[in-house]
C-alpha cells in the first residue's frame, strides 16, 4: 500500500528544501505558498483520494482525524499552523511570516542583510519561530500521522 498523500508530502519537503536556499523575497513567498498549500493538501488527498479508494484507509483516516480533533493541543501543528496558515494564505493571501532585513556585526562593522536568513512567524502559537522550522515540524507531524495510519490499515 502506497498512499498518494505521501507524494504530496514529498513535494512539500521539496518546497521546504527550496525555501532553505532561497534569498529572493518574491520567490521565497511563492515557495512558501506552495509549501503551505502542499502541507494542507496532504490531508485532503489522504481523505478524498486514498480514503475513497479503500474503505479500510477511509476508516483509519476518520479515526486519526477524530484523535486530532479530540486533542488539539497535542496536534497544534495541524490546527494552529497547517490549517491556520493555509486559510490565511489561500483565503486572504496574507503570509504569516515576517521578512525583514537583519542587522549583523561582522569585523566590527554593522551590515544589513536583506536575505531571508530568519523569517519568524508573526503571530499565533508559533510566533517568533522561523517559518521554515515550523514547516519542517509540519512535515514531521504528517510523516508520523501517515505512518500511524498505515500501521492501522495493515493491522486490519
Amino acid at each position: 500500500m502506497v498512499l498518494k498523500a505521501r507524494n504530496v508530502l514529498a513535494d512539500c519537503r521539496n518546497a521546504l528544501d527550496l525555501l532553505e536556499e532561497e534569498t529572493r523575497p518574491e520567490v521565497f513567498r511563492l515557495y512558501w505558498v506552495a509549501g503551505i498549500a502542499l502541507a494542507r493538501a496532504v490531508g485532503h488527498v489522504l481523505r478524498k483520494v486514498d480514503g475513497e479508494h479503500d474503505a479500510t484507509i477511509k476508516r483509519a483516516v476518520a479515526l486519526a482525524y477524530t484523535v486530532w480533533q479530540a486533542d488539539k493541543q497535542a496536534n497544534a501543528i495541524f490546527w494552529d499552523f497547517i490549517e491556520q496558515e493555509r486559510n490565511q494564505i489561500l483565503k486572504e493571501y496574507e503570509v504569516g511570516f515576517l521578512a525583514v532585513p537583519i542587522d549583523v556585526v561582522a569585523g566590527g562593522e554593522l551590515h544589513t542583510l536583506d536575505e531571508h536568513l530568519f523569517c519568524p512567524m508573526a503571530d499565533g502559537a508559533f510566533a517568533g519561530e522561523d517559518c521554515r522550522d515550523i514547516l519542517e515540524q509540519a512535515i514531521t507531524w504528517w510523516e508520523s500521522q501517515l505512518n500511524s495510519i498505515e500501521v492501522t490499515v495493515r493491522a486490519r
